[in-house]
């Protein structure tokens, strides 16, 4: 076996099914007339009637690809092609076409009963989003999808991201005219009639197709063009990053009930599963034709790699110069994460495409299973370069799953997922256990570390070898700072204006002349001493120089560049890709830092409204029970008559089938990282958020600042944007946490208290037994006050409420606050005497003296405004506004918008 010949199995099961969209918008059509690339199709000698001739597209397009590339055009043989197009020909027996095949069958062999043909339907479907199809804990499943995604090139904006209700898709300003079928939930008697938001003209889709096509093959047209010598390895990068954009939103099957798999994730988890099965066959010296689906050999392994501790180290600053660290140390965690994947892989000598997602500080690797000590090995050596640099503060946990032809076939990836997530927990509690991770002398007492002179920035305790003694602040005090803090601020410096950056695997001529000719001084060149490699970080003002570069590496571009056409970048001869990020600012407005460095914790603060309190605002929020979702929430109904019948029923309950795909998992892991790592920034872009900065968004998280009085909204907004990207499923929902701080309070601090604001946000609905969509989630603590997100619109009008009235007199607010706090001391002091839960406590003092004490008031102050004296009646005393009704009581949670409404005048009327 050579390294070259794993490639091109590699780049056969990537492209296999590339002439599907080809065929849809009509690309080489005239494939389907030429006898050489019928070939490609079954039964294409002897017959006149040829099945599958998405095959002859892709004959057609690999010919075509092949005239650009050198790597492709100076191969000695053409096998591969022949591999990739003739992979639904059942008598091509060789390895390497077998593998592929069987790869295919074992990405789709999950889907959907309820197949059914119609002229041209492959030209009239629409990928249906498996974001709407989730339920857990009995939500009810929703059997038949109201939204879709419109065929569009994916980039980090909402027009291509989010799906769109079917009946409202257009395509160009044009309508599709999609419409629900009647009765389209329940049993179909001639699936022949299924027409559900199926569209009946198909000339749009198929423009649509044409010109998804077009893009992608342009965008390869300036990758030749530009660097025609890309070694093979390189060519599967880029091939990979532009298959993402332009068909992650095109259905792989079209004539299924629900189309649901995105093409750009079969055809990524096809070559991952055919990548492993080639090794795992070249090892056992075994050729294999055909698998059984049923087949229980352990043949793969799921490895779920993770970084404990790397919060801890983002966070752990104090406020001395942390607004540099805090940039900095974010994206030096997050690179670390994203490049460790590939190190590992390098060291194992597989290729990217067994890499099914890395964000978040996680990444999952599909690894033939005779690998398994090769990984392991490989970890204790990450580990063992930690513990060196960061002194066992962040530690590289793995969790390993056996994966066999059955659990692709049957829809029981999950099974392998939730392994995977076991073995991992388990490895955490035996942190650095390999023998001979720890460098001699690691527990002996450090002699050269002075209690005395801690780092000003983290608070560690370095040794004195590793400091810099930085010039005198004040009063004569020397400070210092340890390495990591040096690292990181020199990084934090530089990201704001970062629009590519490039990793050094190799330390050849070829690297050292680019970075002397890209950075002179050093300023923007970061090692990654664990991992044995280099990055640069390259200004938008340079991206030019890095046109034709050969290099031992890999280049990514960050947004907006990640979103460019290859046609207007500068490209390196090496593997390409996006990369999505939180920008910093620039330039300071000015406030409490002023001036024209980069933003501090003090501008952000400063940058509230005129008369608002100014601090610094943290907020954290993440998705809630997602593992719950990856685990259990892919059961879908199990349906009669082969998937057209009535939903089957076991002991009065809808019975569900595993669906838990490797592709099906990979679409939905892919689709809610691009929510947090591709379109919040976006959203932090509107004019009521740009001064609002995320320091870490990935996986299912995120942690931003800025001024406090933008964040409750943003908070809202995203919870709402959230809510549409998952076509409004009950089964998803994200809660948060957010604090106010000083902008010299330590930063350690506010994310600590902030990680438990968003902790009790998610258990409020549990303690008031309110669930919603069978979980028991989805809430938001602000001001130290839990409430469900259902409650926060009227939140907002209370506090609209105060506002309006507070430029009079302060007198309703006042009396309010003094009864919200009578009332907290009296539900306190129920618990803790009749140990009631946080809903008895409340009901016990629902009709206490607050309540005609308050009737009092507001007929006092209000006299003959009936109308407001109604409103506010309504509001506190029958949870109600403009005709809804709050999901708990008002009175429970008036705190939250009586400080709001504080905080936002507090320099008004002292």
């Amino acid at each position: 076996m050579t390294d070259d010949r794993l490639k091109l199995v590699v780049l056969a099961a990537l492209l296999h099914d590339v002439g599907k969209p080809l065929e849809r918008g009509e690309i080489f059509k005239e494939a389907r007339k030429d006898e050489l690339y019928l070939e490609s199709c079954p039964d294409a000698k002897g017959n006149t009637h040829h099945t599958h001739l998405h095959a002859a597209h892709t004959a057609a397009f690999l010919d075509w690809l092949e005239q650009r590339f050198d790597c492709l055009r100076s191969l000695p043989d053409k096998d591969w092609k022949t591999w990739c197009a003739s992979h639904h020909r059942n008598d091509m027996t060789g390895m390497e076409e077998s593998v592929v095949r069987i790869s295919d069958r074992l990405s789709s062999a999950e889907r959907d009963e309820g197949t059914y043909y119609q002229k041209d339907i492959h030209r009239r479907t629409l990928l249906e989003p498996v974001l709407e199809r989730v339920s857990i804990d009995g939500a009810p499943a929703r059997e038949a999808t109201s939204f879709r995604y419109p065929p569009a090139r994916l980039a980090s904006d909402r027009q291509s991201l989010f799906p769109v209700e079917g009946t409202e898709l257009r395509v160009g300003g044009r309508s599709l005219g999609l419409k629900k079928m009647p009765g389209a939930e329940g049993p179909v008697a001639d699936p022949k009639a299924w027409s559900h938001l199926v569209a009946e003209n198909s000339d749009l889709i198929v423009e649509a197709y044409a010109s998804l096509c077009q893009g992608l093959m342009s965008e390869i047209d300036a990758l030749s063009e530009k660097c025609p010598d890309l070694p093979l390895g390189d060519l599967l990068v880029c091939l990979t990053t532009l298959l993402e954009r332009y068909f992650s939103n095109v259905p792989s099957a079209t004539n299924l009930r629900n189309p649901d798999i995105g093409l750009f994730d079969h055809l990524r988890t096809a070559a991952a599963i055919a990548q492993a099965l080639y090794l795992h066959l070249e090892h056992d010296g075994r050729k294999m034709v055909a698998l059984p689906q049923d087949d229980p050999e352990p043949r793969w392994i799921l490895a779920c790699g993770d970084f404990s501790g790397i919060q801890k180290f983002i966070y752990n600053l104090t406020n001395k110069g942390a607004a540099k660290g805090l940039r900095g140390r974010s994206f030096y965690v997050s690179h670390f994460c994203r490049v460790c994947a590939d190190f590992i892989l390098r060291e194992l000598g597989l290729t990217r495409a067994a890499l099914l997602y890395n964000s978040g500080g996680k990444f999952y690797l599909l690894l033939p299973a005779h690998l398994e000590k090769n990984l392991r090995d490989v970890r204790a050596r990450v580990n063992e370069g930690l513990l060196e640099e960061f002194g066992g503060d962040v530690f590289f946990g793995m969790g390993l799953a056996p994966v066999s032809a059955r659990m692709f076939s049957m829809g029981n990836m999950h099974e392998a997922w939730k392994e995977a997530a076991l073995d991992l927990e388990r490895d955490r509690l035996r942190k650095f256990l390999n023998k001979g991770t720890f460098p001699p002398g690691f527990f002996e007492p450090r002699q050269d570390i002075d209690p005395t002179k801690p780092c000003r920035v983290c608070g560690s305790q370095a040794s004195a070898q590793d400091k810099e003694l930085d010039e005198v602040e004040r009063d004569g005090e020397t400070v210092f700072r340890c390495s990591a803090c040096k690292k990181t601020e020199k990084l934090g410096k530089v990201v704001a204006d970062t629009a590519a950056v490039v990793t050094l695997y190799g330390e050849g001529p070829d690297e050292r002349r680019f970075l002397a000719k890209m950075d002179e001084d050093g300023s923007r060149t970061f090692e990654l001493p664990s991992l044995h490699l280099r990055y640069l970080m390259v200004p938008e003002d340079r991206l030019d120089l890095l046109a034709g570069e050969r290099l031992d590496g890999h280049c990514s571009f960050v947004n907006p560049f990640a979103d460019a056409s290859f046609k207007k970048l500068s490209l390196p001869k090496c593997g390409v890709s996006s990369l999505y990020l939180g920008k910093w600012k620039k330039t300071a407005k000015e406030g409490a830092g002023g001036g024209s460095g980069p933003w501090d914790f003090g501008d952000y603060a400063a940058n509230v409204g005129k008369e608002s309190i100014e601090r610094l605002g943290i907020l954290r929020m993440d998705v809630d029970n997602l593992g719950m979702i990856f685990i259990r929430g892919l059961e879908f109904p199990e349906r009669e008559n082969k998937g057209w019948g009535a939903a089957a029923s076991e002991n009065g309950r809808t019975k569900r089938r595993k669906m838990a795909s490797i592709s099906r998992m990979a679409t939905l892991s892919r689709q809610l990282d691009h929510f947090f790592c591709g379109y919040l920034p976006v959203l932090l872009e509107q004019p009521d958020f740009e001064d609002c900065q995320i320091v870490y968004a990935g996986g299912d998280d995120l942690f931003i600042i800025g001024p406090w009085d933008r964040l409750p909204e943003l908070a809202a907004t995203i919870r709402s944007e959230f809510r549409r990207f998952c076509c409004l499923n009950p089964s998803f929902s994200i809660s948060g946490g957010m604090t106010l701080q000083r902008a010299k309070y330590p930063i350690y601090k506010g994310a600590q208290l902030s990680g438990a604001a968003e902790k009790a946000a998610k258990e409020a609905r549990s303690q008031w037994d309110a669930g919603s969509g069978g979980h028991q989630k989805d809430g938001f603590c602000f001001l130290g006050v839990p409430i469900l997100w259902e409650d926060f619109p009227m939140a907002r009008k209370i506090k609209k409420l105060l506002e309006e009235d507070i430029r009079e007199n302060r007198g309703l607010l006042s009396f309010l606050s003094r009864m919200t706090v009578e009332n907290k001391a009296l539900a306190e002091e129920a618990r803790r005497t009749t140990g009631a839960g946080v809903a008895k406590a409340w009901d016990s003092i629902a009709w206490g003296p607050w309540r005609w004490r308050t009737a009092y008031h507001l007929r006092r102050r209000f006299k003959r405004d009936e109308q407001k004296i109604e409103t506010w009646s309504r509001l506190l005393f029958a949870n109600q506004c403009e005709n809804n009704e709050s999901k708990l009581p008002v009175y429970a949670w008036l705190e939250m918008p009586l400080r709001w409404t504080q905080f936002l005048h507090r320099r008004q009327g002292g």
